[in-house]
């Protein structure tokens, strides 16, 4: 297995593994399957690629691409913002090295924050994360499909 650094211009040669991460997350929401259904790669990568600091590790096997890492830093805050590994090269050892590497460089940017946002439907990954270090802090909730969105929507009064 080899790992290296992309830059923010070779980001465009993860776009397949991207998009399998996408369809991993769309397969396993319950709540959301619209937004994972319209989210593109481009989009996606507009967003990170204005982040202060940018790396991207990816892993290569006999196959070709594996895996991969996205780690940003915004002021004082670092994030692993996507994390994918082929499902054949899970629990070999492939997330940990690339997590790792991505940890790694965030800690050479003194980030004060790290964090890590897991998409619902995948929550299988927060062990994966807490072992790692990283802990819940919040649990944040999203309506999506507010009633009021919807034709003939109602809503119910707030509560107090």
């Amino acid at each position: 297995m080899k790992i290296t650094a992309i830059t923010r211009d070779e980001i465009d040669s993860i776009k397949e593994l991207w998009e399998e991460l996408n369809v991993h997350h769309l397969s396993r929401s319950t709540h959301f399957k619209d937004l994972f259904s319209k989210l593109t790669f481009e989009k996606r990568m507009e967003g990170l690629k204005e982040r202060d600091h940018f790396i991207t590790y990816v892993a290569e096997g006999k196959t070709g691409k594996v895996g991969y890492c996205i780690a940003t830093v915004d002021g004082l805050v670092g994030e692993i913002d996507s994390l994918f590994v082929k499902g054949t090269y899970r629990g070999k050892g492939v997330g940990e090295e690339l997590m790792s590497l991505a940890l790694k460089w965030l800690q050479g940017h003194s980030c004060e924050t790290l964090k890590v946002t897991i998409a619902e439907g995948n929550e299988e990954a927060i062990g994966f994360y807490k072992r790692f270090g990283f802990a819940e802090r919040f649990t944040v909730m999203q309506m999506h499909n507010h009633p009021l969105n919807r034709p003939g929507g109602k809503s119910r009064p707030p509560p107090g």
